[in-house]
Formats: C-alpha cells, sequence, structure tokens
C-alpha cells in the first residue's frame, strides 16, 4: 500500500497491496482506532470529488458507526466503574461481620475456655438416631451429644466447653466427629461436620475480586460460600 502525500492516508497501489504497513506488532486501542476512523472520514471528505461528492447517506452511516463505537467505549468506561463500586460496596458490608461466626466446615475445634461454641452436622440421609462425639487434642472422647433422629438438612446443636460429667474443660483444640444410625440399624457417617468461629479481620483477595473472611481459629474463608452464621 502507497501513502496519499495531502493525507498520511494509506491508498491502494497493486504494487505495494501486500506489503504490511509497518513492521510494529502492537494492538491497537479502542481510542486509536476512533482517532484512525476520523482521520479517515476527513481524508475522505477532502479528497472527495468535487463534481461527485460523497453521498450524504453514506456519511451518516460512517458518522453512525462512530457513535456506535464511541457508545460501547463509554458503557464498558461505566461497567467497569459500577463493578468496582459494587465490589467496595461488599468489602465493606462483609466488614460489619468482624465478631461474629460462621459455621464452616470442618471438624476442628478451637476452643476459648469459656462460652458455647455452635456447631451442625449437614446430614444426608434420613437417621433415626445421631450423635456428635467430642474429643480432646489427644483423641479422648470428653463428651457425646445424642442428637435423637434427624431429616436431611442442617442438625445444629451448642457444646459449652464441658466433658460428660459437666465439668468446665481447658481452652484447647478439640474434634467433633458424627455418627448415625439408619433406619435399618446400619451405621451411617455420612453427615459432615460443621464449626463455628468469629471473624478476626476481613481481607480482599490479591485480584480485589473475592472478600474473604479471616477467621479466630485461622482459616481463610470466601465471603460467599457462608451459608450459616450463628452470631
Amino acid at each position: 500500500m502507497a501513502t496519499n502525500p495531502l493525507s498520511g492516508i494509506r491508498v491502494y497501489d497493486p504494487a505495494t497491496a501486500n506489503q504490511p504497513a509497518s513492521t510494529s506488532t502492537a494492538t491497537p486501542t479502542a481510542s486509536s482506532q476512533t482517532q484512525d476512523f476520523l482521520t479517515l472520514l476527513v481524508a475522505q471528505i477532502q479528497n472527495q470529488d468535487p463534481t461527485s461528492p460523497m453521498d450524504a447517506s453514506t456519511m451518516t452511516s460512517q458518522m453512525s458507526n462512530l457513535s456506535m463505537v464511541q457508545s460501547m467505549q463509554d458503557m464498558n468506561s461505566s461497567l467497569s466503574s459500577l463493578l468496582a463500586q459494587m465490589q467496595a460496596s461488599n468489602f465493606i458490608t462483609q466488614a460489619s461481620s468482624i465478631g461474629h461466626a460462621p459455621l464452616v466446615a470442618g471438624s476442628s475445634i478451637q476452643y476459648s475456655g469459656t462460652g458455647n461454641v455452635m456447631m451442625g452436622g449437614q446430614v444426608a440421609n434420613a437417621l433415626s438416631d445421631l450423635t456428635a462425639t467430642i474429643t480432646d487434642s489427644s483423641g479422648n472422647v470428653v463428651n457425646q451429644v445424642d442428637l435423637g433422629a434427624v431429616q436431611p438438612g442442617m442438625k445444629n446443636f451448642a457444646w459449652s466447653g464441658t466433658d460428660s460429667n459437666g465439668n468446665q474443660l481447658p481452652a484447647g483444640n478439640y474434634n467433633v466427629q458424627f455418627m448415625g444410625t439408619n433406619a435399618s440399624g446400619g451405621t451411617d457417617t455420612s453427615t459432615t461436620a460443621y464449626v463455628a468461629s468469629p471473624v478476626a479481620t476481613v481481607s480482599k483477595s490479591a485480584d480485589g475480586k473475592t472478600v474473604n473472611l479471616n477467621l479466630a481459629d485461622g482459616q481463610v474463608v470466601d465471603a460467599n460460600s457462608v451459608t450459616q452464621w450463628d452470631s
């Protein structure tokens, strides 16, 4: 392709038609494409045949295309701004969860030595009986809670931090496991344990798209994954 010396716009030349415009491999941006469009339109007007000027409908169509491109650029900018505002709003909202305790899948209990710990079992099948067994860090059974007959779904209960005799246990790491009995009398271990732990801090992921809840027991949880809160 050759270059029109009057406008700097490349024009058709059979001798150079298959040659690249330049050695640059940069991808044009939306703004540069808009500028090129305007430059080309101005060049067309400047170099049109005075005896056969550009048809008004053609110019209108080209201007309409330019307007559509600009509108799409503006819409992209608006959507990006809206997304950023929504992410910031969600982060501020989740910050109010500090001090509250979501129930998170897992059997580990970090007991502070006082108060109750809310727990739950996600029951997969209807059971004639379900028992929660709490053990200490050495694996010794310290308490058992009979939850009776249960239906599929979440079955919650609170552990007060006491052993089976009602004695207060010290702060430390404990564990909970569920054992059920099905309608035919067989053993069912399909119940998933959930344990509540207070939110200590709230942070964003590296890409800024996810709000993470940093729990007191050291776990990091995606805020959108929480399905149940204790308080």
